[in-house]
C-alpha cells in the first residue's frame, strides 16, 4: 500500500517508543510502532515529538493588532471595550482583512489548523466584519480550518436592531453564534435571543460568560437551563469563565457536574483573563484563571486560546497556542508529566471536541492535520514552546519554520 504523507520515528506525547504515522486523502489511515507502507513523501521525525494541530477556539481576528493605533492609558476593561468601540467606527473591509491575514499568516506557521474566530456585529460595524472575514475562510482552507462566531459584543437589548443584523450575518455564511450577555443591561434576555438564533439556524452557541470580577451572581446557571431546555447539549461553548476561580472546592464541584451534565465546553483565555481579572486587589493578588485543569478531571470538555493579539483587551501575544500553554501551566500550576500532557490535549484534541470538532487526534480515521514540534517530549514543548515546526494540514506539509543560531567568537588579537 502507498500513502501520500508518512512520518516515521516520531514521539507522541503519552506513548513510549518512536511510531510512525501514515495519511491519505487528507486523513490520517494507520498509526503504529512501524510502517512498511511505502509513500509519495516520508518525513523522518528523529525522535521529534508530533502533535495534533494546535486548535485556537476563540480568537478576534477583526479586533487583532490594534495596540499600535491606539496603547492603552489605564489598562482597564472599560478602556478598553469603549476605546475599541471608538476604532471600531473606522474599520474598514481591507483593514480588517490586513490585520487578519497577518495573524492567520502567523498561527499557521505556529502550527494552528483548526480555529475559530468570533465576528462583531453591531449597530457601529454592522456588517462589516464579516464582510472582511468571510473570503478568508476560502483563502486559507490550505492552511487551516476557520469558523466564523457571529458575535453580539455591545449588547442586544440595548442595541435595537442588532438581533436582525445577527440573523443577517448567519444567512452570510456564519457557523455560530454568539454574545457578551454580562455588557448587556438584561443579559437573561440577550442569552434567550441568542439560542433563538441558534435554535433557527440550526447552529452552536459560543457565549463570552462570567468575565468580570464583580460581585454579580453567576449567569452559567442561565445557560445551563437554557442548553437543557433547548436540547443544545454538546453544542455550547463558554469562553473566559474567570469567576470559577473563585469558588470554593465543593462548590466548583458541583458547578463542573452542573456543566458537564449538560454538554457545555470551556475555554480559559490566560493571556487576557490575567491581565484584565484582579485589578481592585491592593495585595495578595488573584489570578483569575478559570481551573480549567479542575473542570476536566470533573468531566467537562475544556481547553485554552488565544483570545485577543496585541490589542486594548491583551497588548501582548503573536498568535502562538503553544506559548498559551506554557502560561497556562505556570498560571495553573501544572508542573508534571500528565499535566503538560493534560495541556497539549487542552490545545490540541479538547479545544476541537470544545468547538465541535471530533475527528481530531492521532488516530485512524481522523483529520491529517498534525505538528512536528522540535521537541522530544510533552514537557519540553510546554516548558519552552520551540521555534522549530512543520505545520502538516489535509495530510500535506503546509509551513515549516526552524531556528537558526550563529554564534560569532571574539576577535583573536594577532602578535607581531
Amino acid at each position: 500500500m502507498s500513502t501520500t504523507l508518512k512520518i516515521d520515528n516520531a514521539t507522541l506525547a503519552g506513548r513510549d517508543g518512536y511510531w510512525s504515522v501514515a495519511m491519505e486523502a487528507g486523513g490520517i489511515i494507520d498509526v503504529a510502532r512501524h510502517l512498511e507502507t511505502t509513500a509519495q513523501e516520508t518525513i523522518d521525525a528523529e525522535g521529534r515529538l508530533v502533535i495534533p494541530g494546535l486548535v485556537d477556539g476563540h480568537l478576534h481576528l477583526d479586533k487583532a493588532l490594534l495596540f499600535a493605533q491606539h496603547p492603552a492609558q489605564t489598562g482597564t476593561f472599560q478602556e478598553a471595550l469603549q476605546e475599541t468601540g471608538s476604532l471600531k467606527r473606522r474599520f474598514t473591509i481591507d483593514d480588517i482583512q490586513s490585520r487578519a491575514r497577518q495573524i492567520l499568516e502567523n498561527e499557521i506557521a505556529f502550527g494552528t489548523t483548526l480555529m475559530r474566530s468570533h465576528v462583531e456585529v453591531d449597530l457601529m460595524l454592522k456588517l462589516t466584519a464579516m464582510e472582511a472575514l468571510l473570503p478568508l475562510k476560502q483563502d486559507y482552507a490550505w492552511g487551516l480550518t476557520l469558523q466564523l462566531a457571529v458575535f453580539a459584543q455591545e449588547g442586544i437589548t440595548n442595541q435595537p436592531g442588532t438581533t436582525a443584523l445577527l440573523r443577517r450575518a448567519m444567512a452570510m455564511g456564519g457557523d455560530v453564534i454568539g454574545s457578551a450577555p454580562y455588557v448587556d443591561p438584561n443579559p437573561s434576555d440577550n442569552i434567550q435571543i441568542i439560542f433563538d438564533l441558534a435554535e433557527e439556524f440550526d447552529c452552536d452557541v459560543d457565549f463570552h460568560l462570567d468575565f468580570l470580577d464583580d460581585d454579580a451572581p453567576l449567569l452559567l446557571p442561565i445557560v445551563v437551563e437554557e442548553t437543557l431546555k433547548r436540547g443544545w447539549q454538546g453544542r455550547v461553548c463558554l469562553g473566559h469563565m474567570t469567576k470559577l476561580a473563585g469558588l470554593t472546592p465543593q462548590t466548583l464541584k458541583e458547578t463542573a457536574a452542573m456543566v458537564s451534565n449538560a454538554g457545555i465546553s470551556v475555554l480559559a483565555l490566560p493571556a487576557t483573563d490575567l491581565y484584565m481579572m484582579a485589578r481592585k486587589d491592593t495585595h495578595n493578588v488573584r489570578r483569575g484563571v478559570a481551573p480549567i485543569h479542575q473542570l476536566m478531571n470533573h468531566g467537562v470538555i475544556t481547553g485554552i486560546a488565544t483570545n485577543n493579539v496585541q490589542n486594548l483587551f491583551t497588548p501582548f501575544g503573536d498568535g502562538d497556542v503553544l506559548k498559551i500553554c506554557t502560561l497556562l501551566a505556570q498560571t495553573l500550576q501544572l508542573g508534571t508529566v500528565k499535566n503538560h500532557i493534560q495541556c497539549l490535549a487542552m490545545a490540541t484534541t479538547q479545544a476541537a471536541q470544545a468547538i465541535g470538532v471530533t475527528n481530531y487526534g492521532i488516530a485512524p480515521g481522523n483529520a491529517a492535520d498534525l505538528v512536528i514540534v522540535d521537541a522530544t517530549s510533552a514537557s519540553e514543548a510546554i516548558g519552552t514552546a520551540p521555534v522549530g515546526r512543520t505545520t502538516i494540514k489535509h495530510g500535506k506539509i503546509v509551513s515549516t519554520t526552524q531556528m537558526q543560531r550563529t554564534f560569532l567568537s571574539p576577535e583573536v588579537s594577532i602578535k607581531g
